[in-house]
């Protein structure tokens, strides 16, 4: 559903750029051309993320990893503030820090969705073991 609305997007910014553009082209009104120049920004910003996760997923780039897992925090000397997702041997970093309790003594039962290339989490949700939703990055939980 996000990747349908991302591409609809793109495309009504990539509209508005047509009308911007053909406004201008009767006006010659600097703000017209401003406008198209933001909206041809605004198109080729969102059309570009949209291609982006549509080759991810189309070239079987796009993961879905499930089952238990438990998090570490990753904070560094620097101020960075990260966690780690580990599913048994295998561990993948997130930027989201989750507002339950977390550690190695905390098991969880893991969504986690993410690209292979950069193993960049995309989004991931924490379920206790009873399979009840504590925590999730998702917007549309």
């Amino acid at each position: 559903m996000e990747i349908v609305l991302t591409w609809l997007i793109g495309l009504l910014c990539l509209g508005s750029l047509v009308i911007y553009w053909r406004e201008w082209r009767k006006t010659r009104n600097r703000v017209k051309l401003g406008q198209a120049c933001l909206a041809m920004f605004c198109s080729f910003l969102v059309l570009g993320m949209a291609g982006m996760e549509t080759y991810d997923r189309m070239t079987t780039n796009h993961i879905v990893e499930t089952g238990e897992c438990y998090v570490v925090d990753d904070r560094s000397s620097k101020g960075s503030s990260n966690v780690t997702l580990w599913f048994g041997e295998r561990s993948y970093g997130f930027k989201e820090i989750p507002d339950v309790a977390y550690g190695p003594g905390y098991v969880f039962t893991c969504r986690a969705i993410m690209t292979k290339q950069m193993q960049s989490g995309i989004d991931y949700e924490l379920r206790s073991l009873d399979g009840e939703l504590l925590y999730s990055t998702r917007s549309d939980d």
